[in-house]
């Protein structure tokens, strides 16, 4: 990516393990006319190093458990560079607020929060309470590395960013089958929300306009030229267009809620026998598959008794062919079985009398939530009052219910 250096000299290093990294502002333009819509300040390690490259010593650090250190550093240099004729940006991982201390503040300059697929998996619970509090602060939430990982997709529905950021390894191959289903998942999120699309990596013309026929707006590359200073980029030829930014609210859900109390309002409960609940279920994985390999499936099973080495094979399989599944129970251990991910249930939780399975995908979204009606009977002539949803709000809802139980 092109990268802007700062203005001062005292401002350009900071010490990260030993290792010299430099202060930069990398511009961030519209595909479609050029303009200087915003800057992102980056660090960089030494020219010539293989970690000048911004986003290879992001992952470094990330991959080594430092990257709230090198986040902190990127803090404390950003309220120095914070004026600008465009939005200026800082990406901080969603793991690096807390040990920013920075929730309760009003950011400034525009905080984006990086949300990982890792962070989702290592720890819902708190992932989802932390995205909550980010944009309670006036935060920007943000998922990268579209197009390299089928999980980066999968959060969109989930974590309904105000910012897409696709992967460069997107744009830089001709199209084929796995870009065009990039490109419809996008542009089923993007139908529905504000989300700003940067592409990563336009490096030249092809790149361009291949951004610009999956939806981005907005390019990072070195297409585009590289200014002196800050003051110079906003004073360039450059015609400026500031990005406009709406950051969501937060979800103000009652996190007690359980997805049948959240699926059956307002939609009429029909009562069966558990045998009827069961077919209905396994239809739903079945379609789940169809929806793709970018969907989440949860299900809440009551007891660990009820998942049964017939469910936990079907389970493996499902797991082999989505982007995430986790399963729920009293007496389930947290751990990760051929894929699947297991999570406890609290035996005075109210989702212990519930049945429940949930899919979350691009395209598709549905929400199977029964309520145990304890009727004196054997397991599969149980009674259950359920409610099926294909409404997609009311199936996120669902989601972040099941997964906010669950801290990792």
């Amino acid at each position: 990516m092109s990268a802007v250096p700062a203005d001062a000299a005292a401002d350009a290093e900071a010490a990260f393990g030993g290792l010299v990294v430099e202060t930069e502002l990398a511009p961030i333009h519209r595909l479609d006319n050029g303009a200087l819509s915003a800057v992102e300040l980056q660090l960089r390690g030494p020219e010539g190093s293989s970690l000048h490259d911004a986003t290879a010593l992001s992952e470094t650090a990330r991959a080594m458990h430092q990257k709230p250190v090198l986040d902190r550093i990127k803090w404390q240099r950003a309220g120095r560079h914070s004026q600008s004729a465009v939005p200026h940006l800082i990406t901080v991982d969603l793991d690096s607020l807390d040990e920013l201390g920075v929730l309760d503040d009003r950011p400034e300059p525009v905080t984006v929060v990086l949300i990982t697929e890792q962070a989702l998996i290592a720890s819902p619970a708190r992932t989802l309470r932390t995205i909550a509090a980010a944009r309670t602060a006036g935060m920007l939430v943000a998922v990268d590395g579209v197009g390299a990982r089928a999980q980066a997709l999968a959060l969109l529905p989930l974590v309904e960013p105000d910012v897409i950021i696709t992967s460069p390894a997107l744009i830089d191959r001709a199209a084929d089958a796995s870009t065009a289903r990039i490109a419809h998942a996008v542009a089923a999120y993007i139908e529905s929300s504000n989300a700003v699309v940067i592409a990563q990596g336009v490096d030249s013309e092809l790149h361009r306009r291949r951004a610009l026929g999956l939806a981005a707006e907005y390019g990072m590359g070195k297409l585009y030229p590289v200014h002196g200073t800050r003051r110079d980029a906003a004073q360039s030829n450059s015609v400026v267009d500031p990005m406009s930014l709406l950051p969501r609210p937060a979800i103000a859900d009652d996190p007690a809620l359980t997805p049948f109390a959240l699926a059956s309002e307002g939609r009429r409960r029909t009562r069966s026998f558990k045998r009827l609940l069961v077919s209905m279920s396994k239809l739903l994985e079945t379609n789940a598959v169809g929806a793709g390999p970018e969907t989440i499936v949860l299900g809440t099973f009551q007891r660990a008794e009820h998942f049964t080495p017939t469910s936990r094979a079907r389970w493996a399989q499902l797991a082999e062919q989505v982007a995430y599944t986790g399963i729920y129970g009293v007496g389930i251990d947290p751990y990760v079985d051929s894929a699947v991910h297991h999570a406890p249930l609290d035996p005075d939780d109210p989702m212990v009398d519930e049945w429940n399975v949930v899919v979350l995908g691009p395209h598709f979204a549905c929400v199977l939530a029964a309520l145990d009606m304890h009727t004196d009977a054997a397991d599969l002539d149980r009674e259950f009052h359920y409610v099926l949803s294909y409404d997609r709000g009311t199936v996120i809802r669902c989601a972040h219910s099941i997964l906010a139980r669950f801290e990792g």
